[in-house]
């Protein structure tokens, strides 16, 4: 899978983790510290104070608009979430150099004697997610409560007692390490990325298992175990602790800051935005909106053409994403009938249209139903996590594309990699062609009549209707690049759709000629586009539609693995997926402590 596919649903299941309302207790969290404590003993107790149950986690997401994203992020995410904070932990203390030790020791019979602890290095440091619960507290807050941490270290010493002195090294297993992290994720305003702050963090080792080489004075070993349980234990919980507070919960920033929380749908600008979160036991869902910015609307010239056939050609060869108007932002709420329209006055816009009037922002049409899963069956899934989008969604942006203008595309020969198009192969669909134009190229120019609506059902899966024109040119500058043919159309297509394939279902087509200098057999387009939807369409999927319409400004380190969808009763369509995330290289200094061990 592709990183641009991954990450445009990627972004907003992470974001499903960060984007909160304001939190119900202070950030900073001397509440949550507290209820963090009480529960380190059961973190279930705490998970049933602070959460909800399934079924009243639906309840409260059905309250207020209802929403035209959900996103559920289940207890295999936040343990996989986990195992990468580990991993950036281990990455970031393997490596690390302990500060140098020295004391003066006195012991009967040996008398006093210099001890310095010297290039004490963290070869090694292990924590296992199996050892390792989450709990998730409520309103963005998460206590992780690890056992079983280890860390592995070598060392040199050496001994002066007057002029007698001796040198060697040796390796410490600090083991029975636990690790006590609270963590809140939100919304950070001015990135407007999801981020994670650190409430508390703190560590600790119970064991520790000294090896000395050179040596096998007792005294010897007693006083280097003195010092690693007074000083170098010590630094090495700070060093973890410090980590905790610092290096991983940077990395992962970074890692959440490349989520794109904006995306361009052939050059249309669309964002989503997150209301609250709901949380349970053992899933947090989100509520979620959608934003898109559409132009202000065109003025009519009373006596323009509307065609021009012989810029057919230049047009072809134009960015289809390119920017036809200064944007206005409408935000895509479900709940829009109680909206109120507003105007925005553009200077920009004035100037680049003349003295056009500012158009206001029109609501959209379309509006959300109720979620059709309970709380069980979003518990059960098995996969990391559910992106659910409902039609309206879909429509509201198609809508916003069709409003642009960008919902036409101009096919030449030569346009598509294998795709002939000129008089002699459309000679079927318009038997003229090649005695009027032999061995010429064509341009054909589509647009859609209005905005195409999507309808989804569980037994028909994704059903779309759309109306549009076409135009057949003549790729001739010399003949002036004549419009041969014009049809219009009404088409409606079924189809399964799958991040991999689709199922092409039901096809219904119609043309009628609008307008023609030659003689056109309507059915035989209405068969041919049959045949091509029913033949190519089950070869495209989900995961090229996205590859092929969408970019967004970020590299995301975040991908989906295993992913499989579903359509509802009531208007939903619904991705369960993994995660996957790409760690960046390890520092410098873990990578020449692995070489060591």
């Amino acid at each position: 899978m592709t990183r641009r596919a991954c990450l445009t649903l990627a972004c907003a299941l992470l974001l499903g983790q960060q984007a909160y309302a304001v939190p119900s207790f202070l950030r900073g969290g001397s509440k949550i510290h507290k209820e963090a404590k009480q529960g380190r003993g059961d973190s279930a107790g705490t998970s049933a104070h602070a959460t909800l149950s399934n079924n009243d986690a639906l309840e409260a997401f059905m309250e207020g608009s209802p929403a035209g994203i959900a996103i559920v992020a289940r207890q295999a995410l936040f343990d996989y979430a986990t195992g990468v904070a580990f991993m950036f932990l281990s990455q970031k203390l393997q490596g690390t150099k302990v500060p140098d030790v020295t004391k003066i020791f006195a012991i009967p019979i040996v008398g006093s004697f210099e001890l310095d602890l010297t290039d004490i290095v963290v070869n090694n440091f292990t924590c296992s997610t199996s050892s390792s619960n989450l709990t998730i507290l409520g309103d963005g807050f998460f206590h992780l409560l690890a056992s079983d941490v280890s860390a592995h270290l070598s060392f040199k010493w050496h001994w002066t007692k007057a002029s007698l002195s001796g040198t060697g090294d040796g390796e410490l297993l600090l083991g029975g390490g636990t690790i006590d992290w609270v963590f809140e994720l939100h919304k950070d305003e001015a990135l407007q990325k999801p981020q994670l702050q650190v409430v508390t963090a703190n560590s600790n080792f119970d064991s520790v298992d000294l090896k000395i080489h050179s040596y096998s004075a007792d005294w010897l070993y007693q006083a280097v175990l003195t010092l690693f349980n007074e000083a170098v234990k010590r630094q090495v919980q700070n060093g973890v602790a410090a980590a905790l507070d610092g290096e991983v919960p940077g990395r992962i920033n970074a890692v959440l800051g490349s989520l794109p929380t904006r995306l361009e749908v052939r050059g249309l600008p669309f964002s989503t935005a997150f209301e609250y979160s709901i949380y349970t036991s053992s899933f947090v869902l989100v509520k979620g909106f959608g934003e898109v910015e559409v132009p202000e609307a065109a003025e009519e010239v009373p006596g323009a053409a509307r065609h021009d056939p012989a810029a057919a050609v230049a047009e072809a060869a134009e960015a289809v994403g390119v920017e036809e108007a200064q944007p206005q932002r409408r935000q895509l709420l479900s709940g829009t009938a109680t909206a109120t329209a507003t105007t925005r006055t553009t200077t920009a816009t004035q100037a680049d249209r003349g003295n056009s009037p500012v158009a206001k922002m029109t609501r959209c049409p379309f509006e959300s139903s109720p979620l059709p899963l309970d709380g069980p069956a979003l518990a059960s899934d098995p996969a990391m996590t559910s992106v659910l989008v409902h039609e309206a969604t879909a429509n509201c942006l198609l809508w916003g594309l069709h409003r642009a203008g960008k919902l036409t595309f101009s096919l030449r020969d030569g346009s598509v990699p294998g795709l002939s198009i000129t008089t002699d192969v459309l000679a079927l669909l318009v038997p003229q062609l090649p005695t009027l134009y032999p061995h010429m190229g064509m341009v054909i120019n589509v647009e859609a009549l209005d905005s195409p609506h999507v309808s989804l059902s569980a037994a028909a899966g994704a059903t779309v209707s759309a109306a549009y024109r076409m135009g057949l040119v003549v790729a001739n500058d010399s003949l002036g690049n004549p419009e041969v043919v014009r049809l219009v159309a009404n088409l409606t297509v079924s189809a399964q759709p799958d991040w991999d394939a689709f199922v092409i279902g039901d096809v219904a087509v119609h043309h009628v000629v609008e307008a023609s200098q030659l003689s056109v057999p309507a059915e035989q387009w209405d068969n041919t586009v049959t045949w091509l939807i029913q033949n190519y369409g089950p070869l495209a999927s989900l995961r090229q539609v996205f590859e092929l319409l969408v970019r967004t400004p970020d590299s995301s380190q975040v991908a989906l693995t295993s992913a499989h969808t579903a359509t509802y009763d009531g208007g939903w369509f619904g991705l369960s997926a993994d995660v996957e995330v790409t760690l960046p290289p390890p520092p410098a200094a873990a990578v020449a402590a692995a070489a060591r061990t």
